[in-house]
């Protein structure tokens, strides 16, 4: 039976491990923040929680809610984590599945562990240091006129998630990209380097998968 399935991964590509693991890391990671994670206490720790704030000429009243930066990055990597299984077909025999699993565990570490967080602080929140405590919290905010009532946590929280998972999308449609273009580029590029399986005399000569031709 293990025997089988390890078969049945080592015929298939290393990018077409990392487009169906956001089936899994998606609802975990969801879990995970809304369970284990959630905005701490600004009022405890004295930091601004709401203020008006002018902007484009209007004023806005916003809402600030801060997350604990290192838990948070934890709560996304330890699902991304099953994209680091890309690194076991760099075990393989062959040197043409060997490099693309070098290219699918460099996508792999940059999903788990960097992707996510970067996409967080780039499109939506920032980073505070509260003083004196020595803690480092990502701050999140909303502005109320975007809501029908007051903001929560919990609305923080859904930017937070949602802002995650744009970055890891940007990142699928790279390895999607990637899927589609490695074969054709080793054509071109590493032409000595030795598919899984060799071509049959009367096959055409375009790939149409990563271990069989079409």
């Amino acid at each position: 039976m293990i025997g089988a399935v390890r078969h049945r991964l080592r015929a298939r590509s290393p990018f077409l491990w990392l487009l169906v693991t956001p089936l899994a890391t998606l609802p975990l990671s969801a879990l995970l923040l809304f369970t284990v994670g959630g905005a701490v206490d600004a009022q405890a720790l004295g930091l601004t929680e709401s203020e008006w704030v002018r902007s484009e000429g209007r004023l806005d009243y916003l809402h600030y809610f801060y997350f604990d930066f290192w838990l948070t990055w934890l709560l996304f990597a330890a699902p991304g984590a099953l994209n680091l299984a890309a690194a076991w077909w760099l075990f393989h025999e062959l040197a043409y599945v060997r490099l693309a699993a070098a290219l699918a565990t460099a996508l792999a570490l940059l999903r788990t562990f960097a992707v996510p967080i970067a996409a967080i602080l780039w499109l939506t929140g920032d980073v505070v240091d509260v003083a004196g405590g020595g803690e480092r919290l990502i701050l999140i905010p909303i502005n109320e006129h975007r809501t029908v009532s007051g903001p929560s946590p919990t609305l923080a929280a859904f930017n937070l998630l949602g802002t995650a998972w744009a970055g890891g999308l940007a990142m699928w449609l790279v390895t999607f990209g990637l899927l589609h273009a490695y074969e054709p580029l080793m054509v071109r590029l590493f032409p000595r380097l030795q598919p899984p399986r060799e071509p049959d005399p009367d096959e055409p000569r375009s790939w149409g998968g990563f271990y069989k031709r079409r």
